[in-house]
């Protein structure tokens, strides 16, 4: 191989490492960023969410209603990192507008570090206010006062719907 051709060759070769090295790099940070998140949603759900969950499932369990707190995610599904009080409505007259009576309020995380609100009911009649997203915040912004607000907003809703 001529010269000229080796050095054009050893250019090609060392531009190459050197965008391999900075996509690792990148690949490290992203990893990083993804492990800190983790670990915060971690803290504010078992210091925040679950605690306010908790205060709210035994109020309702007092007046007579079911509930369950249920938590995904671990070390190995950082992904789908979820908290989720499921309660079971007692009392609610059953029709052909409802399957069951049951309404689900998930906090989860999103990104890196973002917590997101989303309520689920199997309660049909005029429970369009009530299922679906409910918000996003930065999981700094989780307090106690917030997730119970949360939570009420949705049994609110459905709790009114009969």
């Amino acid at each position: 191989m001529n010269k000229e051709d080796k050095a054009r060759l050893d250019t090609i070769m060392t531009s190459f490492k050197e965008t391999l090295a900075k996509s690792k790099e990148a690949q490290e940070q992203r990893q990083s960023e993804e492990d800190v998140g983790y670990g915060e949603f971690n803290r504010v759900r078992s210091e925040t969410i679950r605690p306010a969950m908790e205060e709210i499932g035994q109020e309702l369990k007092a007046g007579g209603h079911a509930y369950e707190i249920i938590e995904v995610g671990d070390g190995r599904s950082q992904r789908d990192a979820r908290i989720t009080l499921a309660v079971s409505i007692i009392g609610m007259p059953m029709s052909a507008h409802r399957r069951d009576n049951k309404v689900s309020v998930s906090f989860y995380r999103t990104g890196t570090a973002t917590v997101t609100i989303q309520a689920e009911t199997q309660i049909k009649k005029n429970t369009n206010n009530v299922a679906g997203q409910r918000g996003n915040y930065a999981a700094s912004e989780i307090t106690t006062d917030l997730v119970q607000k949360e939570i009420l907003k949705v049994l609110e809703a459905v709790f009114s719907v009969s």
